[in-house]
């Protein structure tokens, strides 16, 4: 259960980092970014998702840094 709970925060992490990317790319280099998602992701939406992504990206980065540290602190008290 709690491999799988890890393995679930460092893949979610992982995908936010590259989404919290992508948008803010989308917000400095709009025009690539629009052209790359056919016009999906505007700088109006991209600012709006990266402002709003910093809550769960920092959430999932306290729970990464835990679950690591935790791991590592364990395994050196053994």
């Amino acid at each position: 259960m709690r491999n799988t709970i890890k393995k679930l925060v460092h893949w979610s992490f992982t995908i936010f980092i590259i989404f919290y990317i992508i948008t803010g790319f989308g917000i400095t280099e709009f025009r690539i970014i629009q052209t790359i998602t056919f016009g999906l992701l505007k700088k109006p939406l991209a600012f709006h998702l990266h402002t709003i992504l910093i809550y769960p990206f920092i959430i999932l980065l306290i729970l990464h840094i835990y679950l690591t540290l935790n791991k590592k602190i364990k395994w050196k008290k053994n």
